[in-house]
């Protein structure tokens, strides 16, 4: 299928007017996809999670200036379909004519195409502001010198900022689009005064930390614009990585024009991956099926791993009344009045979407169990303190205790059966290890202790000393979380403050030492941070009622011996 622009060329015969339909038509079908996706994020609640205004309103911006220069033509007295009228108005080169060659349209529609051959959309034309690296400190003065510090190119890009098209892989990966074609890099080679492209790359191939802002002003606009996109993806992390910078050039083809290919071969010097002639063809009036699905942003999860470490937070969910019992009888056990409001709240959000069979079975099915013995103790303190009496059997029967202790995974399957609501899945491999686990002789060493895989590298644990004194963790979260990063398997917890606030923590600090060691390209491409599985919410112990001056019963049980590592 030709473009309009292209059907113009081929016959001057079809001019202004049938240009204009042909622009109007995609316009409006552009215009109508993204009605549908920003419905779609609407129907899901999650509009506010992706950034689509600024572009859709350039969009609406194209159908109505697409519309007014309609109407200009129409008021012309000229409806640009009688051949001798419209060669008359084309040889006068009309303003419309003009405003019509140059639309924005196939801009919007080549980000558009990429945006839907992408997966995991945050953002479209969002403007990035860079920031200073490595501010983990909470003084002001620090920090107001250290911004004096910092490079020209930061403090500008701090100011103006540098717009990606499409964000990506739910932000790790930032794309930039130009329709710019082979005629007009040459143009602007002509216009820099180079006789040759080749010679000029050649003599600025230098570092940009010695070039600085003064080397800027001799490369090409897109050049720039892949620096500038380089050093604003330096103050974001993404899973412990910076955001990954792709170019498409849907207008420019490779091999096969020296100038050209030297240009490119620039783009890809700043780190970015560089695709060209990927020309997307206009669908005018069709209607395709898009697959909003895979645009949407996806929580970011890790990827299970064969073995799972269970937070305390998870071991009380797992036993809690609230997530095994109907409504009706929990209220038989007390009047709905006697429950605080955080407890009201658990029970009504478990009505709505059962934490246990929907979320945390799919995540244990099929897979070993583990948890440190500073998180068995305390859920089990717990239980014991204010547990009701099924809450106490379920804490025996996971971690293997009491009577259930020495009984096979099917035994305690079926145990868990008469205690519970929801179908138990047969891959339930309980009870739950546990695990004798040692942060402190962890964070004092730099071998490979408790690695199984052999190619697994060194623990960072200078990094997660830091992280956890910068935090201030309490032991339990310390023992859990650290357990999980050091081994290399997922961590489930319901905890979102700690979990998140060691995440953040550790890009800070990884951002601290680049800025430290003024390396900021790749030097955290072998980094492995803790993968951490966060349930969106959480369940209490549903507690009994203790007749005052009862004291609580010292725990019946004493743990199982906890696994050596």
């Amino acid at each position: 299928m030709l473009s309009c622009e292209k059907s113009v060329a081929v016959n001057r015969v079809i001019g202004s007017a049938d240009l204009l339909d042909c622009l109007q038509r995609r316009a409006l079908t552009l215009l109508d996809e993204l009605e549908a996706y920003h419905a779609c994020l609407r129907s899901r609640n999650i509009f506010q999670e992706v950034e689509l205004r600024v572009f859709k309103r350039g969009v609406e911006s194209e159908v109505k200036s697409l519309e007014r220069i309609k109407q200009t033509v129409a008021f012309s007295g000229g409806d640009g379909h009688n051949p001798d009228h419209l060669r008359a108005r084309e040889d006068e080169a009309t303003p419309q004519l003009h405003a019509l060659r140059s639309s924005n349209l196939p801009f919007y529609e080549a980000v558009w195409g990429i945006a839907k051959s992408s997966q995991g959309v945050t953002a479209l034309s969002k403007r990035i502001y860079a920031r200073p690296k490595g501010r983990i400190t909470q003084d002001m003065e620090h920090n107001n010198q250290a911004q004096n510090n910092e490079p020209l190119e930061i403090k500008r890009l701090a100011k103006k900022g540098v717009l990606v098209d499409v964000i990506a892989e739910n932000g790790l990966e930032w794309i930039k689009i130009s329709t710019v074609t082979e005629r007009r890099l040459l143009f602007e080679m002509a216009k820099e005064g180079w006789e040759s492209y080749t010679n000029s790359s050649d003599e600025d191939g230098m570092d940009d930390n010695d070039i600085g802002e003064a080397g800027r002003i001799g490369k090409l606009e897109l050049v720039r614009v892949a620096e500038d996109l380089r050093l604003a993806s330096h103050g974001v992390r993404v899973q412990f990585q910076h955001p990954h910078i792709r170019f498409v050039l849907p207008n420019v083809r490779e091999g096969v024009l020296p100038d050209v290919d030297a240009f490119i071969a620039d783009l890809r010097a700043t780190g970015a991956v560089v695709q060209c002639g990927m020309t997307a063809q206009p669908r005018e009036n069709m209607k395709v099926d898009i697959d909003f699905d895979r645009l949407l942003p996806a929580p970011v999860t890790p990827y299970l791993t064969d073995t799972i470490n269970i937070d305390c937070t998870i071991l009380l969910a797992l036993i809690s009344d609230i997530s095994h019992l109907p409504r009706q009888h929990l209220t038989r056990i007390f009047a709905d009045n006697t429950y605080n409001k955080a407890i009201l709240r658990q029970i009504n959000t478990e009505e709505l979407s059962p934490l246990v069979p929907t979320e945390i079975y799919p995540i244990l099915s099929g897979r070993s169990l583990e948890c440190t013995a500073q998180a068995a103790l305390r859920m089990r303190e717990i239980a014991q303190c204010m547990g009701t009496s099924s809450e106490r059997i379920r804490a025996d029967l996971i971690l293997g205790e009491g009577v259930y202790k020495g009984q096979s995974a099917s035994k305690l399957r079926q145990a868990w059966s008469e205690h519970t609501t929801h179908a138990v899945p047969s891959e339930i491999r309980f009870p739950i290890k546990i695990v004798d686990f040692n942060a402190q002789e962890l964070l004092s060493s730099s071998s490979r202790i408790l690695s199984r895989s052999e190619d697994s590298g060194l623990f960072p644990s200078s990094i997660a000393d830091r992280a956890t004194q910068i935090m201030g963790m309490s032991p339990i979260n310390v023992s859990v979380f650290l357990y999980g990063w050091a081994r290399r398997i997922v961590t489930l917890t319901s905890n979102r403050v700690a979990a998140t606030g060691l995440l953040r923590t550790i890009n800070e600090i990884l951002d601290q030492s680049e800025h430290d060691e003024l390396d900021g390209d790749g030097a955290d491409t072998s980094f492995i941070g803790p993968q951490i599985y966060i349930c969106k919410t959480a369940r209490s112990l549903l507690g009994k009622v203790r007749s005052k001056g009862e004291e609580v019963a010292p725990i019946k049980h004493p743990l199982p011996a906890p696994v050596p590592i």
